[in-house]
């Protein structure tokens, strides 16, 4: 049958055939002599312009939401009329359409457009089975079709369209297999995108950092967790991929996310547990203010964690030197000679730091000297901050452990660090900090005669005679008692300050004695009132002139714990007196 159709359509060269239910018509191309279309070609082509403008009328439609009026429109405007059916074996989708109208096709296509928006997209983070998986339906995400009732009018035309042969191969096709025509579905990528940023933000997990908490004994570390962070641009393409080769299915996929350690995990911290480092120093200054300060440093620079490659400042972790941050005016060094700040005394705490620090090995990146002698310390073995910053105590962790400080004061004066970590060091190994004084040399007393005072009265203004001295500061190692290494540490220089006196005009002498008035004939004299020898170090005598003693009538400067940065008390803009130098 198939062979005689093809000759007859040989035989019957250039006619073209056409076929409705009505029947079947036939049409004659002829070709102009100068070989151009005969007006019947030119008019075809008219035709298809206006065919091309009505489907972009109709997709217009669709787009905008209207796929009825699109539909109507097409079965208006083209060859088949409404009530034709599609033939048997034809799909949309997962649809049989075949029998069905137009309308019948688009209403079912339209039904099954709308189950599909209520399919789910859940999303899940691997690794964090405590947080919920968010979830949305397919609506949400713009799911849509375009253009359905031009699917349809193209299953409609299935065996109708063309000449006799390809409909007689259409319908030869659809007796043996379906065909099937995609409808196009597809999620809005705006939608798509605003949906994973904003709901993904409940999916992230942030890392929890370990705690260490100082026990009687030791430390006891809490338990860590890890963090997990939504990569949004790369979910937002796996929720893409998802939707392109759908099967009309729920949807369930893994967000992709990057895990995010914390600072602090319990394995690091576990790791401090042995003290390092121990120093303690002691004022004999007693006031309630110069107590105030030193209990208010004690209270910033305790608990403090270092990690590994990290430094600190103690002077940023003190300041601000103000009465809003809980310090009292005392006195503190400035130069070669007192002055009134906020913080005054505070530099104790950065000796005493700075010779923890010594004994543990931790390294100090920085470092300076006051600029006179302090009582509580040897010379060359003190730290100083200012208010400035710029001089600092600055500890850096160059171990692979964290160091914990710890600070205590016990009230009265005595300030203690400790500097906790991870011992490595050998058992018979010891260390040892001493000093080499190069120079030293004091003034003579500083004596103004104030006519207003009483005849041999005198006030003493400053009690210490601070020497001007150069000192280098060492550290020896002793390995089972025995001196392995001795290496020298610094130079450090400080200035002199002598002790003042203000006095009223000398006694007059007694004629009788020759000897000013109250003296003792005997040859011993009235003692003078506010000399005496200042405490040395060790708590022994020094040798005259005496050494940096906190004055009679006011305390010393800015006393500082051992080797920490040189800081003699910061200035507040409203004092009158200027800021320290030291």
């Amino acid at each position: 049958m198939l062979a005689a159709v093809l000759l007859f359509g040989l035989v019957i060269s250039g006619t073209a055939y056409a076929s409705g239910e009505s029947g079947e018509t036939s049409e004659t191309e002829t070709l102009g002599g100068d070989g151009t279309s005969a007006p019947e070609e030119q008019a075809g082509d008219a035709e298809e312009q206006t065919e091309d403008a009505q489907k972009e009328t109709e997709d217009t439609k669709e787009q905008t939401g209207d796929p009825e009026s699109a539909l109507g429109e097409a079965v208006e405007n083209g060859r088949y009329a409404g009530d034709e059916v599609i033939a048997d074996g034809v799909y949309i989708d997962e649809i049989d359409v075949g029998g069905m109208t137009p309308e019948e096709a688009l209403r079912t296509v339209l039904s099954y457009v709308e189950e599909a928006k209520k399919k789910t997209l859940t999303v899940t983070l691997e690794g964090a089975e405590e947080v919920e998986p968010i979830t949305t339906t397919a609506s949400e995400l713009g799911l849509h079709t375009n253009e359905p009732s031009e699917i349809i009018m193209e299953a409609l035309a299935l065996g109708k369209d063309g000449n006799l042969i390809t409909r007689y191969k259409a319908e030869k096709d659809l007796k043996t297999s379906n065909q099937v025509f995609e409808l196009g579905m597809a999620i809005d990528q705006e939608q798509v995108s605003r949906f994973v940023t904003e709901r993904t933000e409940g999916l992230s997990v942030e890392p929890v950092d370990a705690e260490l908490t100082r026990t009687g004994d030791g430390f006891s570390v809490s338990e860590s967790r890890t963090g997990i962070k939504v990569d949004v641009p790369a979910t937002i393409e796996e929720v893409k991929k998802a939707f392109q080769d759908w099967n009309r299915e729920d949807v369930t996929l893994a967000a992709v996310a990057e895990i995010t350690q914390p600072r602090y995990t319990t394995a690091v911290l576990s790791q401090i547990q042995d003290p390092l480092g121990e120093f303690s120093t002691k004022t004999s200054d007693r006031s309630g203010g110069k107590l105030q300060n030193v209990q208010r440093g004690v209270d910033l620079t305790n608990g403090i964690l270092i990690m590994p490659g990290e430094s600190w400042s103690m002077h940023d972790a003190l300041a601000p030197f103000t009465a809003e941050n809980g310090y009292t005016v005392q006195i503190a060094y400035q130069g070669n000679s007192y002055v009134q700040e906020y913080g005054g005394g505070i530099c104790q705490l950065a000796t005493t730091l700075y010779n923890a620090a010594l004994l543990s090995e931790v390294n100090i990146s920085k470092r300076s000297n006051h600029s006179m002698v302090v009582k509580y310390t040897l010379e060359g073995l003190d730290a100083t901050i200012n208010d400035g910053g710029s001089k600092d105590l600055e500890l850096t962790n160059d171990f692979d452990f964290p160091i914990y400080i710890e600070a205590r004061h016990n009230g009265g004066g005595k300030v203690t660090y400790t500097i906790w970590g991870k011992e490595t060091r050998p058992e018979n190994r010891t260390l040892k900090f001493t000093h080499n004084i190069l120079s030293e040399e004091y003034l003579p007393d500083e004596v103004t005669v104030d006519p207003g005072m009483a005849p041999g009265s005198q006030d003493v203004k400053q009690a210490t005679s601070y020497p001007k001295m150069t000192v280098e500061a060492y550290k020896e190692i002793y390995v089972d008692g025995v001196l392995q290494e001795r290496i020298k540490l610094h130079t450090d220089k400080y200035l002199a300050s002598a002790r003042k006196v203000v006095k009223g005009p000398d006694l007059p002498v007694d004629p009788s004695t020759g000897l000013p008035v109250g003296a003792d004939p005997n040859g011993g004299q009235q003692a003078d009132p506010g000399v005496g020898q200042p405490e040395a170090p060790d708590g022994g005598q020094t040798q005259a002139p005496p050494a940096a003693e906190a004055p009679t009538q006011a305390p010393p400067a800015a006393e500082v714990p051992t080797q920490a940065p040189p800081t003699e008390a910061p200035s507040q803009p409203e004092l009158s007196v200027p800021a320290p130098e030291d």
